[in-house]
């Protein structure tokens, strides 16, 4: 056993850490009433389910600290709203001390006001409050294990390559966003966090977030994780025998089979769940601001609006994305086959990866900056041009106006953009082996779509009207109508109590 494996294995709680949490058998009005504007307002932002709850935690305290900043009321009505919406359980919600909770949210308070905007302060006060909420200790355990492995393949020079690598594992392989990957950096630097610790973490946090070469190496790290995945998945699936299977091939072997099954035949229903997710997103979200404009705007300049176009711009993002999402396969068995065996692999062999044919190595400069690279940028250029040259002639053809094809390419470059993703979710367990990967000619050409519609996306983030309203005009007042009916019902129960004992 290799010295990484002895200390993953010497930290690990083996099932303990994560059992399995209660639910609650009650589902009261308040609770069902909550429970339903959570499902309306996650709808409205593009998260994984393990961000849903942190999200959650961002959002009551941001309107709550308005309200009233006392740390203790804080964390009342925090435990108070997640029991609501049942991101808590009765039992969950009365076990975790209050003290805790409120010493949490008091060192966050205490660093408002300082170089870090107030914003991300709560921010990383909600991923701190999160794992106070997380029973599962393991987790990060693993996170550092394929740290130690990402670490001896990448061989840049750059002072900052740990960090780049830290933030690229902790997104790529922990599914962390960016405000647990900032607590995450805090937290480096120990236990204790002044407003310097924290304006340190957040200068690193955004010196690796802007890095020249984050993309290259999270592309990187990405294609390293399906064996890292599995080896984790391989534990929480049998905690107890985890220890004693990385000792004998062939039972390890056996669970990794078993395990990889059971992920693959989940997979198909985690793919169509994203898919949908992802078109009710863009349809509440974008659709609204896309139409809202080219309704009004073909009426004033056109008289009147055309029908096929607007059709088309209406079915076109469903259809896409259940064309592509169609397209999905699942690994071949030669694949299955390769993925156990560099699981294992990974476990004999883990001081010798660093020696391995795909290391990620520094590009010669050189090279980047030859006659050859400047054609191949300028032939990109051309073909970037080209793409969106074609796909305009052909709308122009079937009738679109100017702004139609403003939206039709709105539409097919952000649905693009989240059809990649659910393919990336999809190939979580698909190993290519150690030769360098090589696009396609698929891959060429929806690299520029791809492109505009990730930039798309990330700025219309920041135009979520249907966000802004639910958290600033509609949580505040509902909130406080759940709390009236919360007090009521408990007031109830207590008098009906008191009749029955008279």
């Amino acid at each position: 056993m290799n010295r990484a494996l002895v200390a993953l294995t010497s930290k690990l709680s083996f099932g303990e850490s994560h059992l399995s949490q209660k639910k609650d058998s009650s589902h009261s009005l308040v609770e069902t009433l909550a429970r339903a504007y959570e499902k309306a307002r996650n709808a409205l932002e593009y998260r994984a389910d393990n961000l849903v709850r942190r999200a959650a935690v961002e959002r009551i305290l941001k309107r709550r600290i308005v309200i009233n900043p006392e740390p203790i009321s804080l964390a009342e009505n925090l435990l108070t709203e997640l029991r609501w919406a049942r991101y808590l359980t009765i039992e969950e919600s009365k076990s975790k001390k209050i003290d805790e909770l409120t010493s949490i949210i008091q060192k966050y308070v205490d660093l408002l006001g300082g170089p870090v905007p107030q914003e991300w302060v709560i921010k990383v006060a909600s991923a701190e409050i999160e794992e106070f909420f997380d029973l599962n200790t393991d987790y990060k355990q693993f996170t550092f294990f394929a740290f130690q492995m990402i670490r001896q393949k990448i061989k840049l020079e750059d002072e900052n390559l740990e960090l780049l690598i830290y933030f690229s594992v902790d997104k790529i392989y922990a599914a962390s966003d960016d405000e647990q990957i900032l607590y995450h950096i805090l937290t480096l630097g120990g236990e204790n966090i002044s407003k310097e610790k924290l304006a340190e973490a957040w200068h690193l946090f955004n010196l690796a977030k802007k890095h020249k070469d984050i993309s290259k190496i999270i592309k990187y790290v990405r294609r390293q994780m399906p064996p890292l995945i599995l080896l984790r998945d391989m534990y929480f699936y049998a905690p107890s025998d985890f220890r004693s299977i990385t000792l004998d091939e062939e039972k390890f072997m056996k669970m990794a089979a078993d395990t990889l099954e059971i992920q693959l035949n989940q997979m198909s229903g985690k793919v169509a769940t994203a898919g949908t997710r992802s078109v009710i997103y863009v349809f509440l979200t974008k659709m609204v601001l896309a139409f809202g404009l080219e309704v009004p705007f073909e009426i004033f300049f056109y008289g009147s609006i055309s029908r096929l176009p607007l059709i088309l711009n209406l079915l076109f993002p469903p259809i896409l994305m259940w064309l592509i999402t169609m397209q999905i396969k699942l690994p071949k068995i030669s694949e299955r086959e390769a993925l156990l065996g560099r699981t294992w692999n990974i476990l004999q062999n883990f001081d010798e990866l660093g020696m391995e044919a795909d290391i990620l190595i520094e590009i010669d400069k050189e090279k980047s900056n030859s006659f050859g690279y400047g054609i191949f940028s300028v032939l990109y250029a051309i073909f970037f041009v080209g793409i969106f040259g074609i796909i305009y002639f052909v709308l122009n053809q079937i009738g679109f106006t100017f702004f139609s094809k403003i939206v039709f390419v709105f539409f097919l470059t952000v649905i693009a953009f989240f059809a990649y993703r659910i393919v990336q979710v999809a190939k979580v367990y698909s190993w290519k082996g150690i030769e360098q990967e090589r696009s396609g000619l698929g891959d060429i050409i929806s690299l520029p779509i791809l492109s505009i519609g990730s930039r798309l996306s990330k700025g219309l983030n920041k135009l979520n009207f249907l966000a802004f309203a639910f958290d600033f005009i509609l949580e505040a007042p509902f909130k406080i109508i759940l709390g009236f009916v919360d007090d009521w019902v408990q007031f109830l129960s207590v008098k009906k109590e008191e009749e029955i004992l008279e």
